[in-house]
Order: C-alpha cells, then sequence, then structure tokens
C-alpha cells in the first residue's frame, strides 16, 4: 500500500555517509550493517524484501528471513528468523566499512 512505511538503502554506502554528514546525523552501525547484507543478498537473489508487524523482520529474500543486530538481540523472534551480529557477518563484506 502507498501509505505503509518504507526503508530506503542506497546501494552506494558513499551516498548514505554524504547524506549523514550533511544532515549532520550520526551513522548508525546497525544500519551500515543491515545495508551491506542486504546489497549482498540483493546481488545473489535478486529483489530483497522486509517484514514488518508486531516485530520487524530486516531481510526476507527467498525462503530466507534475517535480523541485523550490531549488538545481541534482547528481545524473542520466531525459530525461522537468522540472527546475525557483527561478528557472525563475512569480513569481506565489511571491508572498507
Amino acid at each position: 500500500m502507498y501509505r505503509k512505511e518504507k526503508k530506503v538503502f542506497f546501494r552506494d554506502p558513499f551516498i548514505y555517509r554524504t547524506l549523514a554528514k550533511w544532515l549532520h546525523r550520526q551513522l548508525r552501525d546497525d544500519a551500515i550493517l543491515e545495508h551491506v547484507v542486504q546489497e549482498h543478498l540483493f546481488r545473489k537473489y535478486g529483489e530483497v524484501f522486509y517484514f514488518k508487524n508486531d516485530f520487524e523482520i530486516d531481510i526476507v529474500v527467498g525462503g530466507l528471513k534475517i535480523e541485523v543486530k550490531a549488538e545481541r538481540s534482547h528481545r524473542g523472534y520466531p525459530k525461522d528468523v537468522t540472527l546475525l551480529s557483527k561478528g557472525e557477518i563475512p569480513m569481506f563484506l565489511l571491508r572498507g566499512m
């Protein structure tokens, strides 16, 4: 639906960093991590979605449901949701962050 919330991620982290600086906003580690994982999965599978109801799932692609967290999550997610923290994301994806 048109009025529903939308997530906007820039494919190039340079744009994200530049806009954050221009708007005098602090970069959020969890948003950058989520962007990196989304971009990788977008290149591999094509379309990437997110889900929000009682809780939010950052990435839904194919049969995968992934929640990306900069720190350990304190809330419970359904069993079919994979939680990824910064330490679990491959280093080659994080290069240049």
